[in-house]
């Protein structure tokens, strides 16, 4: 098989044209050696600042007016689903946007703090959507962002709350303290927060509103979770150069499983098991699994 499945690249999954790479996570031929082959070949950091040049977007130009209107009308049922995640993406991306702070000041590699902050300017700036989408079309009440956070909390759900507001937080401190590696928090934050817990919203926002409902929104989602994409791929390569453990490995898959659970059923199974196995494929494709012992293997039975 290829190293693009149906045209499909097999790190980020974008659909991509024919091309010695993938013009979103940046993955080439080379990629895709054996793992033995492949160190070092993963996902260049040079190549991130192109990506994020080709995906600059402006969070106060996409016209919500009518997500607004729209929103008045629209039925009891689907708002509270929309609301339970647009609410949770107001929590989320703040804290997102804070807590990627000390990863730059965990690394020497100068090239890679770089590029975290850059992946930090893309956070900020979906934070300011997601307030936006807030304030002008969910109406929370609050004359500040953090007035409106606080409506926002309301409005999600419990485990939402538990990782944005005391895990995280928790992680990035223990980061800045040196407790933890680079690898810990990348672990969580790119991989389980970014890979699982953000990106099943955002699917299951894009999907609710195939029907053009909301088109500022949609449009929005649609930029942010472009951006996301390359945040993941910058996740793998850290691991992959980081080389952590089955230990670690076991841990961060059990981390994936709850994680895609937390907003409960506000996005639907299927959406839950597809970033799941999405997840275990991106790992086991970049050569993070796949032990001599496969009872040793922490994604055994996960990749499809």
């Amino acid at each position: 098989m290829g190293e693009w499945e149906s045209n499909r690249c097999r790190r980020c999954f974008n659909i991509v044209p024919d091309g010695p790479k993938c013009p979103i996570c940046g993955a080439t031929r080379d990629d895709f050696l054996p793992p033995s082959e492949r160190h070092n070949l993963f996902a260049r950091l040079s190549f991130y600042s192109s990506v994020v040049a080709s995906l600059q977007w402006d969070a106060q130009a996409i016209d919500l007016g009518p997500d607004a209107r729209a929103w008045q009308d629209m039925p009891n049922e689907r708002r509270q689903r929309l609301t339970r995640l647009l609410a949770g993406f107001c929590v989320a991306e703040d804290a997102v946007a804070e807590h990627l702070r000390p990863f730059g000041d965990a690394t020497d590699d100068t090239l890679l703090a770089w590029v975290l902050f850059l992946q930090r300017r893309d956070e900020v700036r979906h934070a300011e959507f997601f307030d936006r989408v807030g304030a002008e079309v969910l109406g929370l009440a609050g004359a500040s962002a953090a007035e409106r956070r606080a409506a926002a909390r309301e409005l999600t759900t419990p485990a939402i709350l538990d990782l944005f507001e005391t895990e995280l937080p928790a992680m990035a401190g223990e980061l800045a303290a040196s407790r933890l590696q680079l690898e810990d928090g990348v672990s969580l934050y790119h991989m389980v927060i970014e890979g699982i817990v953000l990106s099943s919203a955002q699917q299951a926002l894009l999907e609710d509103l195939e029907d053009g409902a909301m088109p500022g929104v949609s449009d929005g989602v649609h930029r942010v979770s472009l951006d996301e994409r390359w945040h993941i791929g910058l996740g793998l390569r850290c691991l992959i150069e980081a080389q952590p453990s089955p230990d670690k490995i076991q841990e961060l898959m059990g981390k994936v499983h709850e994680a895609s659970e937390a907003w409960g059923d506000a996005v639907p199974q299927p959406i839950r098991d597809h970033v799941t196995q999405l997840t275990a494929r991106r790992m086991s494709v970049s050569g993070l699994g796949g032990y001599a012992d496969p009872e040793l293997d922490p994604l055994q039975g996960l990749v499809s």
